[in-house]
């Protein structure tokens, strides 16, 4: 290799290298660490990027007159992170976060007491012998007191760390469970807690359990600076996968911190005919979420997307909720109402 190529290639290695802040540095762009730009920084972003102002019932402008008030020069981190709590909560979102080294905030669940649901108690009351396959995500068995109900717990979408290290092969073993519970008369599906993961986890998982291929969501992505620019629509279905399919009896059950991806399995489960769910409704947060960094470091993330269902009704906020006679709370984690209306259906 000759020297200059050498030298060119140890250049753009050690340019490749530098994290952002310092390559806007090196390139003469030197980022402001002020209070007031990294708020209107933040600001301007959510302003040309995020997609859910209407549906939030949001209105940007009049957050900003609120909130820029309130950023000083001479404020410390804590309180610029507080300023940064009144702008975003409003938008009570829970894919929308701010992660500092001081502290965090999340727009849709630092305010909120979580369901009463516990896993231990679910598998320590109905299941008996608990098996775990899918690197421990999915739990299953029969009922103690009816082994022709089977029972299945999936805790997310997805496993381990993401990007290059993320293992997702873990899903296909919704094919072992199957085949153990495949005699069972019927089934109870349980995604409560369920925070969500990947899309492809919930196609590879959801076709199991697949009657009708069927549309259940049209999801469309902000792509311009307008409150209305979004690209064209790009369809979620359900489909049918591996050899079999179980299409007997299923109950779904959803909490509030049934999330994001586990969401979008809710709504791919309840648009088949032999599917009905109980419980609570989910969280009410269908978009992809973009995480970006502010000049200090601290990252925060951005809905990008507008999810509806066929007809056009937007579940974002509300959530996928089950019809009222089914729509249960449960009192405590011990008193789990929402399974023994799932176990008295499935006994009629």
């Amino acid at each position: 290799m000759k020297k200059t190529n050498y030298f060119v290639l140890i250049f753009l290695l050690i340019i490749f290298a530098i994290p952002l802040q310092a390559c806007s540095f090196f390139f003469g762009n030197t980022p402001d660490l002020s209070y007031s730009q990294m708020f209107d920084s933040l600001w301007n972003d959510y302003n040309e990027t995020y997609a859910l102002f209407e549906v939030r019932g949001v209105n940007w402008e009049e957050q900003y007159k609120k909130c820029r008030p309130l950023v000083r020069e001479d404020m410390t981190d804590k309180e610029f992170l507080d300023v940064l709590k009144q702008l975003l909560y409003p938008l009570n979102d829970a894919h929308v976060y701010v992660k500092a080294p001081i502290g965090c905030l999340n727009s849709g669940e630092d305010n909120v007491i979580p369901d009463n649901f516990s896993l231990t108690q679910v598998c320590g009351q109905f299941v008996e012998n608990p098996k775990k396959c899918g690197n421990d995500i999915i739990i299953y068995g029969t009922l103690k007191t009816d082994s022709t109900i089977g029972y299945i717990h999936i805790a997310a979408f997805s496993s381990g760390q993401t990007g290059i290290n993320q293992k997702q092969d873990w899903a296909s073993d919704i094919d072992v469970a199957l085949e153990e519970l495949k005699n069972t008369r019927c089934m109870i599906l349980d995604v409560r807690g369920n925070r969500g993961g990947l899309t492809g986890n919930v196609s590879r998982i959801s076709g199991r359990f697949c009657a009708q291929n069927k549309v259940y969501a049209i999801s469309k992505t902000k792509n311009g600076k307008d409150a209305d620019d979004f690209g064209s629509g790009v369809e979620l279905e359900i489909k049918k996968n591996g050899s079999w399919q179980y299409t007997k009896p299923v109950i779904l059950l959803t909490n509030a911190q049934t999330m994001s991806a586990g969401e979008e399995f809710s709504m791919a489960m309840t648009s088949q005919p032999h599917v009905v769910q109980v419980g609570n409704h989910t969280c009410g947060v269908f978009s992809l979420s973009l995480e970006r960094c502010l000049v200090n470091g601290w990252k925060y993330s951005i809905s990008v997307q507008k999810v509806c269902d066929p007809q056009g009704n937007i579940p974002e906020g509300k959530g996928i909720v089950p019809a009222d006679e089914n729509l249960i709370l449960n009192p405590s984690v011990s008193q789990d109402l929402q399974i023994l209306r799932a176990i008295e259906l499935l006994s009629l």
